[in-house]
């Protein structure tokens, strides 16, 4: 048992505290995937000239007689 109200008090300040950070980690960390995905996304429309081109698949033996 707790018999000192100023111990429960310093426990609630901390258990508010920690669950605050957690709280605002996980928003960060939300924004920041959410924000970096759309701009990866945005960034796959930009033209790029040194693009490898596509190698032409293999004919069928069927199409070269």
């Amino acid at each position: 048992m707790f018999y000192n109200p100023y111990l429960l008090w310093n426990m609630y300040i901390t258990m508010r505290t920690v669950h605050g950070v957690y709280v605002t980690f996980s928003f960060f960390y939300w924004l920041g995937g959410s924000v970096s995905g759309t701009l990866l996304w945005f960034f796959s429309f930009v033209y790029n000239p040194y693009e490898i081109k596509q190698i032409e698949g293999k004919k069928k033996l069927d199409e070269l007689d």
